[in-house]
């Protein structure tokens, strides 16, 4: 038995903090080890982590992430912190765990504390780096023991960008949690919006930015609708207060489109609007390993995302969607009518992502293949 020290850049309901909560929930039913968790910051999964270990919140948060940039995280260096990382020497924890580059920083200084090896999972690629200019991620990287790459995409730009042993980078995909059988739609996404029940929905569900593409998506439903007018497009996620929510609700309405395209925000029953999407568009110009298409294709529905753009093409291939030419807003179009019309091509799809997102992506899966490395380390 052995203690593992997680460390997460926050416990916000996004992908990384999911697939930390997953790993921590599996080691806890599958293993004897113990866990003590680190957050930078909180968020609403605090609860849910508390369930599985004790955690320690090093700071709090007052901004998005992404607006901070990396000021607040540099004084995480400082003797500002010296208490929270005195606490988290008692439990002699025997390896560190850090989930994201966020987290890469803090991870290394609890290192040169501790004298343990870190373990480091890796979820981010280029435009990371816009945000966070001013951390000194080559160094850390270096220092890391093992490199954890959600998907291939990540992998080689890390590899191509940082001076990193090949031989401590591995790639082990990013992940979702086991399916639950006993889960069911809560709600009647058609009757809740007033949607006709013969119409077809095209759904996208993520954060507002320019990195996950929300205004391709509603040019995307211009080009669809004119062609297919009794089509509507749902896009999931946002919060509606905010600047990014307001905007695109403008250029919804001045693009025509304020009865066909629905913003609907952050929503906690996401299951039935996954059960509701006939095709789900990543509009994402960038995106290492989105858990949302994971989730998307375990309700069966086929997945359209554009080329050089993460690692979804890895997932999506020829045969679970359709990949398209990068930002190619006529062929994503083109993509997504020829799936609403066809409905045995859109079961046929939608099947083999199924099939790959429970044979591939879970973490019973890939749980054993992440303990091996822990233990590694060990």
């Amino acid at each position: 038995m052995a203690t593992i020290l997680f460390v997460g850049h926050e416990a916000s309901r996004s992908g990384a903090p999911f697939t930390q909560l997953h790993l921590m929930r599996w080691i806890k039913e599958n293993t004897s080890h113990k866990m003590v968790l680190a957050l930078l910051e909180g968020g609403d999964l605090v609860p849910e982590f508390e369930k599985l270990a004790d955690v320690y919140i090093v700071n709090t948060p007052k901004f998005a992430l992404h607006a901070r940039v990396w000021s607040k995280l540099n004084r995480m260096s400082g003797i500002d912190h010296s208490n929270t990382i005195n606490k988290i020497a008692e439990y002699l924890p025997d390896v560190i765990f850090a989930n994201s580059l966020i987290a890469i920083n803090y991870a290394v200084k609890l290192k040169e504390k501790l004298g343990v090896k870190v373990i480091c999972n890796i979820h981010e690629l280029e435009s990371a780096f816009y945000y966070m200019a001013h951390a000194n991620y080559p160094a850390a990287l270096v220092k890391a023991d093992w490199l954890m790459m959600g998907s291939y995409a990540v992998k080689n730009y890390y590899m191509n960008n940082f001076p990193i042993d090949k031989n401590k980078a591995s790639v082990i995909y990013d992940f979702i949690g086991d399916e639950d059988v006993s889960r069911r739609t809560l709600t009647d996404i058609k009757s809740l919006h007033n949607i006709p029940l013969s119409a077809k929905i095209v759904g996208a569900m993520g954060s507002l930015n320019w990195r996950k593409g929300h205004d391709i998506f509603s040019y995307v439903a211009r080009e669809v609708i004119k062609h297919s007018p009794d089509t509507y497009f749902i896009w999931v996620g946002g919060k509606k207060e905010s600047a990014d929510y307001k905007l695109l609700v403008r250029e919804v309405k001045l693009l025509g489109l304020a009865d066909r395209v629905i913003l609907v925000g952050e929503q906690a029953d996401i299951q039935s609007y996954y059960e509701a999407f006939d095709v789900f568009l990543l509009t994402s110009r960038e995106d290492p390993f989105p858990l949302v298409c994971l989730e998307s294709a375990l309700a069966r529905t086929p997945i359209i995302c554009f080329e050089n753009s993460g690692g979804m093409p890895e997932f999506v291939r020829d045969d679970a969607g359709f990949v398209v030419d990068y930002l190619s807003i006529d062929q994503m179009a083109e993509k997504t009518l020829l799936l609403l019309g066809d409905g045995s091509l859109r079961e046929q799809m939608g099947a083999v992502g199924r099939e790959r997102a429970l044979n591939n992506h879970t973490i019973s899966k890939l749980g054993p293949s992440i303990l091996e490395l822990i233990e590694e380390a060990l």
